[in-house]
């Protein structure tokens, strides 16, 4: 809690990508200790022709997920305004999505083949106790300690101005100190509380980064450029598909939450029922 306190009080947007920029040096040293940590404990021989990789009833979690990685969208104007030629920002922006993407699907696919339904929430929860697996989960606590600051400067950036001007009898640094200090305690307040990460990633991503990714983009579009008909037509398409992902896949993670929380597994019917057979 000391140090991300610490960090949490970096102002400048430049040492924040420096320390993203390390951060992201340790996440590939440990998705690659992963990848090396599950090649050599999958069975090569096993017949996996057969295996079920999952159920409809799962799909809004998992887009729920799957929508939740592209929650730094928000980041997106403050580092294009920070970079030496932003021109060259969407083609930096595809870059990155086509990482996430690809990751997303190795990480998956290997992941399930090697550890299959005993699988955890995160990958790392199955390393064993040995060195490889070790190392690997200090290099992604190194990176989520590192990258940290940087999603923290968005919601300090959106609520510092209205604290300010709410609490003005006081001086500003002193608000906005005291308001770093709550978001910090509120983030570890809020990993005591929840058991289960992966649930509340999906209620997180279908909640609000489906709505942050998918319906106010292409709705300030239609505002602002006032594109032709299939330009609208396809955004329109597209905000209707967030609004859906939103409502199922929030129906879907707080119903799974609430089993969970009443000692049933998740996946199961509603009203919180074990689930069947697949």
């Amino acid at each position: 809690l000391v140090f991300i306190m610490v960090t949490s009080f970096i102002w400048s947007m430049k040492t924040l990508a420096i320390l993203s920029v390390m951060g992201n040096v340790s996440i590939f040293a440990g998705i690659a200790l992963v990848l090396v940590y599950v090649l050599l404990h999958m069975d090569w021989k096993e017949d996996t022709s057969d295996m079920i990789i999952g159920r409809v009833k799962s799909l809004p979690i998992f887009l729920g997920m799957a929508i939740y990685s592209y929650e730094g969208i928000g980041l997106n104007l403050p580092l294009r305004s920070e970079m030496l030629e932003p021109e060259k920002f969407p083609y930096v922006a595809a870059g990155g999505m086509f990482v996430v993407c690809i990751g997303q699907v190795v990480f998956g696919v290997l992941g399930f083949l090697c550890f299959q339904y005993d699988i955890g929430a995160i990958i790392t929860f199955n390393l064993g106790k040995g060195a490889l697996g070790s190392v690997a989960q200090v290099a992604v606590s190194i990176c989520i300690y590192l990258t940290y600051p940087l999603m923290f400067y968005i919601p300090v950036d959106i609520l510092s101005n209205p604290a300010k001007e709410k609490f003005s009898y006081f001086h500003a640094f002193t608000v906005e100190f005291w308001l770093r200090v709550l978001l910090v305690l509120l983030t570890f307040l809020f990993a005591i509380l929840i058991p289960h990460i992966d649930l509340f990633i999906a209620l997180i991503g279908a909640l609000t980064s489906s709505s942050l990714a998918l319906i106010f983009p292409p709705m300030a579009y239609i505002m602002v450029f006032r594109p032709t008909i299939g330009k609208r037509s396809v955004c329109l398409l597209i905000m209707l598909f967030g609004a859906l992902g939103a409502v199922v896949g929030t129906t879907y993670a707080l119903k799974d939450i609430v089993c969970v929380l009443s000692g049933l597994p998740k996946g199961g019917d509603w009203p919180c029922k074990p689930p069947t057979e697949y």
